[in-house]
């Protein structure tokens, strides 16, 4: 794994998850934007072996927290993308996302999880409640599944550089040893 580049992905994603860019293509009296974090946590999370899908949601997680992007307390994003990043790389052993609807499916439900989680786990600290909650995280998560998997295919190719393959010196499982 070459951290650097992946870190330079990540710190990437939380600037535009901070800025304003997004701004321009969001929509919707809410203002809803893809989440570029999401996405990167959903493709690396199916794209990396066990134990560098733990540290790379850990670290998609904190970026989100500290992006500022949701309202709320530190630390809810980076347990629930933990789980939903380790979650989707041990279900990814029997299926791996190939067509652009598996791509979407699978953004749009780790998005959802992970927004959820995040959201009820701020809830149960701080006790404030969302109006629209609900609404926006579905949204958001829908939006970012169009656009992450038209980002799909250019994240395999900046994966090449990030990931290594491995050399071939006979079969490799899933997991700690993929």
């Amino acid at each position: 794994m070459r951290w650097v580049l992946l870190a330079l992905l990540v710190c990437i994603g939380a600037l535009l998850e901070a800025g304003s860019l997004l701004n321009v293509i969001a929509i919707g009296q809410w203002h809803i934007r893809p989440s570029v974090l999401s996405i990167l946590l959903a493709f690396f999370a199916v794209h990396c072996r066990t134990h560098e899908a733990i540290i790379i949601s850990f670290w998609i997680g904190l970026a989100m927290d500290i992006s500022g992007n949701q309202l709320g307390p530190l630390g809810p994003h980076t347990i629930s993308y933990c789980l939903i990043g380790s979650l989707v790389n041990q279900l990814c052993e029997h299926v791996v996302p190939q067509r652009f609807f598996q791509q979407a499916a699978l953004i749009f439900l780790t998005g959802v999880t992970a927004g959820i989680i995040a959201y009820w786990l701020g809830v149960l600290k701080t006790g404030e409640h969302q109006e629209y909650a609900y609404r926006i995280l579905v949204l958001t998560a829908l939006y970012s599944a169009v656009i992450g998997s038209i980002f799909w295919r250019f994240l395999q190719r900046i994966n090449r550089f990030v990931v290594p393959k491995p050399p071939q010196t006979g079969s490799f499982q899933r997991g700690y040893l993929r």
